[in-house]
């Protein structure tokens, strides 16, 4: 059974193959038995333009002054009121005055220690570049075809090719008898 399908898809397929390539020569003749190709002398030719719209983006860029404040860091701070509490300790005669004197100068070393950093960074400014993508909108024109005219046994005839059609154009002439049914 599996034998036999092969064969048959095969020739299905041929038969298919045939039927796309008379149909194809059967429209390239529109259908008729009695047509013929011959040529037509091309007599003037206009170009067809179309506008296109381009988007081409671009960076612009600047540079601007920027500011910065440095109060972020408490490192200071924290050194100035351990070494004024050091001092401070060191500075008092008995248990309890010791004691006072150690807090006192951690609250005298903390408190310059942060007018310090306040005043040295205080500001600070940089020149910093900053881009953005612009859009330029630009259009071109293009050609998009060709309105032709040629002429054929003393009559001018028009048509659009994509193309550009070249001194003379092949045309199709179909041969049948008028009225008859």
């Amino acid at each position: 059974m599996k034998s036999l399908r092969l064969p048959i898809l095969a020739s299905t397929i041929s038969l298919m193959t045939l039927g796309l390539n008379n149909t194809a020569l059967a429209d390239k003749y529109n259908r008729h038995e009695n047509n013929s190709i011959e040529y037509a002398k091309v007599v003037n030719v206009q170009p067809l333009y179309e506008t296109i719209r381009y988007n081409e983006p671009y960076q612009e860029c600047r540079y601007e002054t920027r500011s910065y404040s440095n109060h972020d860091s408490k490192t200071a701070v924290i050194v100035g009121s351990l070494i004024g509490g050091a001092i401070g300790n060191r500075l008092g005669h008995s248990q309890s005055n010791k004691k006072v004197g150690a807090v006192a100068g951690a609250i005298l070393g903390g408190s310059i220690a942060n007018d310090i950093n306040r005043n040295h960074n205080s500001h600070r400014t940089r020149e910093e570049r900053i881009c953005t993508t612009v859009d330029q909108i630009s259009y071109k024109e293009v050609i998009s075809g060709y309105n032709v005219a040629y002429k054929y046994h003393g009559r001018i005839f028009h048509t659009t090719m994509n193309d550009y059609p070249g001194d003379r154009i092949p045309v199709a002439v179909d041969v049948r008898p008028v009225g008859f049914r």
